[in-house]
């Protein structure tokens, strides 16, 4: 684990759920800017279905680097963040909460059971909740296998929805977002959502697995900026089109790390201009209602369209 005091700075007096902020509009809007300063680099946040408890992904100054922190609500009033308890010294972040509160799953690079050395390659893993805090880790295995994937999201039932490199086109990496669902402990065969993209898209996927937000970079390919979309799930299991998310949200920069409340009334994202790496992300939380307004003419699009 990574020691020390990682958060920079004061922490501010902070009383009620959500960080003790007001509940989010239909227009976006920074969350608690006290918090996410340019002190602390902060790209990802995943909260309790009460909003009285929340992981941060925490990021270096040079990038090559990322802790997970953890902070909750005690008597009415937020603790300072600190390193959650099973944050290792390897890079750790992209972490998402399930809806019920009682299963953790990120991305990390830290060895696997039985390793001396850091994957060369990032694997999901899991910490499930323990009476007031949470278990040891442990890797994510789909069909018997650990599963190397990431930007996971996670459904009520439990089904882990999770982006993987499918395979390299003319020098070019293609993507795809899988989904596996729970049995038991661990997950079942991968079943293909969205493939053919060409960037690894960061996700998130409603509790009642209706829609799904993803990253999808602008051209040039990790050097452009990027945009959220959304793909709806259709009544046969199919999904639509990932199409743009419109100005609700959308910027002349970068919106990426979406995550979405338990109830799935709030949608977060980090913001950040990929052309000035010295203005740290913010970030930013809005309902959404928008999004499902959307539904009627992006569940007509052909499904499995690269995005």
């Amino acid at each position: 684990m990574k020691r020390g005091d990682l958060w920079n700075g004061p922490w501010p007096s902070l009383h009620g759920p959500w960080l003790g902020q007001e509940e989010p509009s239909d227009e976006a809007a920074e969350l608690c800017p006290t918090v996410f300063s340019a002190e602390n680099r902060i790209s990802g946040i995943t909260f309790s279905p009460a909003g009285d408890e929340a992981f941060l992904s925490l990021n270096t100054p040079d990038g090559v680097s990322a802790d997970i922190l953890w902070t909750r609500m005690i008597d009415g009033a937020w603790l300072k963040p600190e390193p959650a308890p099973f944050n290792s010294s390897q890079i750790d972040n992209d972490i998402v909460m399930s809806p019920d509160g009682e299963r953790l799953v990120w991305r990390s690079w830290r060895a696997l059971p039985g390793h001396e050395e850091p994957e060369k390659i990032v694997c999901l893993w899991a910490s499930d909740r323990i009476d007031e805090g949470w278990g040891d880790p442990f890797p994510v295995e789909c069909n018997g296998e650990r599963q190397a994937a990431v930007y996971p999201g996670i459904t009520s039932e439990g089904t882990l929805y999770f982006s993987v490199r499918t395979d390299v086109v003319d020098g070019e990496p293609v993507y795809a977002i899988l989904s596996a669902r729970r049995q038991g402990r661990q997950y079942a065969r991968p079943e293909l959502v969205i493939p053919g993209l060409t960037s690894a898209a960061d996700l998130c996927v409603a509790p009642d697995e209706s829609f799904l937000v993803a990253t999808i970079f602008r051209e040039p390919r990790f050097q452009g900026q990027a945009d959220l979309h959304v793909s709806f799930r259709r009544s046969d299991g199919t999904w639509s089109m990932l199409a743009v998310i419109g100005l609700d949200v959308r910027s002349e920069t970068t919106e990426f790390c979406p995550t979405i409340s338990a109830d799935g009334q709030k949608l977060f994202f980090s913001r950040i201009d990929r052309q000035d790496r010295s203005i740290p992300a913010s970030t930013w939380w809005i309902r959404t209602t928008f999004i499902k307004a959307m539904r009627g003419v992006v569940s007509k699009s052909s499904s499995g369209t690269p995005g």
